[in-house]
């Protein structure tokens, strides 16, 4: 067996995310790896006690708050870090405060001043990341088919950035503590960008389709919405000034309250891109999209 104990505050010896003993023998490899190489197997026999001694060591910390440029704080979000993996990529490395609260984040929430507070963190370098987000509107009506539109999320890095690349890093040793770290949100500098998705063919909106914006230097992706189901609109609420790629995928025609209740498309469409600069709010976009042969529909119902 391996036997590891947890401790709020206190660094865990394992640097990876934490996991259900139950979920062990479906981890992934790496994780597995990772076990091996910082525990101590302990042998248990028939019929004998078996003993072992587990010392925890009080972790790093790292603490600030979440503000917006008026000074507002930022409540009832989650700040959370990155670490970067044995690739070399920024990753999400989960906290012990999500771990306590029996929570899905994998982060610390702030309170009512927009304070957060993160600990038992092994040494090494580190990320800070909080998420612009608005919840959905979900309706729920006989007979008419719900938008269920996702929720809208943008990342905000301390340090000012809008991804790793342009966050700052912040250094810890064993026991450090890191105090004063303030996410600023600047909202002046997020603009809105709206259009509409139409048929290259007939003109109408198009009634499904994720709508994406990828940084245009490293086609990484900042977020992701969907049109409306009725004008074929979408709208991204936040986006920081920069040069970004509009993307447009999984396009199709629905009969009327067809995609809630399982029907295929009617018609599906090709995949499009275009170049986007933001500088200020756009509206007025639009997008037309190329139909793909019925044949082309027919294999891409069979492949959904």
């Amino acid at each position: 067996y391996y036997v590891n104990a947890v401790k709020l505050g206190y660094a865990s010896p394992l640097p990876v995310s934490y996991i259900d003993p139950d979920s062990y023998d479906k981890a992934p490899k790496e994780l597995k790896e990772a076990l091996a190489a910082a525990l101590t197997p302990v042998a248990v026999a028939a019929n004998r006690a078996t003993t072992t001694d587990i010392i925890l060591n009080r972790g790093a910390v790292i603490s600030g708050s979440v503000r917006f440029e008026d000074g507002e704080p930022y409540s009832q979000t989650t700040v959370s870090l990155l670490r970067k993996d044995k690739d070399g990529k920024w990753a999400e490395f989960a906290t012990q405060e999500g771990l306590f609260a029996f929570s899905m984040v994998s982060g610390a929430p702030t309170d009512d001043q927009g304070n957060f507070r993160l600990t038992g963190i092994p040494p090494g370098e580190y990320l800070l990341r909080t998420t612009l987000s608005l919840a959905s509107a979900e309706v729920n009506s006989p007979g008419i088919d719900s938008p269920n539109e996702p929720d809208y999320r943008w990342d905000v890095y301390y340090g000012n950035g809008i991804r790793p690349s342009d966050a700052k890093i912040i250094k810890l040793k064993e026991g450090e503590q890191s105090n004063g770290n303030t996410i600023e949100i600047r909202l002046s500098r997020l603009h809105s960008i709206s259009g509409t998705v139409l048929s290259q063919e007939t003109g109408r909106p198009i009634n499904h389709a994720n709508v994406e914006l990828h940084n245009a230097d490293d086609d990484s992706t900042c977020t992701v919405t969907r049109i409306d189901r009725d004008t074929g609109q979408f709208r991204f609420p936040y986006v920081a000034e920069g040069e970004y790629t509009l993307k447009v995928t999984k396009a199709s025609d629905f009969p009327p309250g067809g995609q809630s209740h399982g029907e295929k498309p009617i018609r599906t469409y090709a995949d499009s891109s275009q170049p986007l600069i933001v500088k200020a709010e756009i509206s007025g976009v639009t997008i037309q999209l190329k139909p793909l042969p019925v044949a082309a529909t027919a294999a891409t119902e069979g492949a959904q």
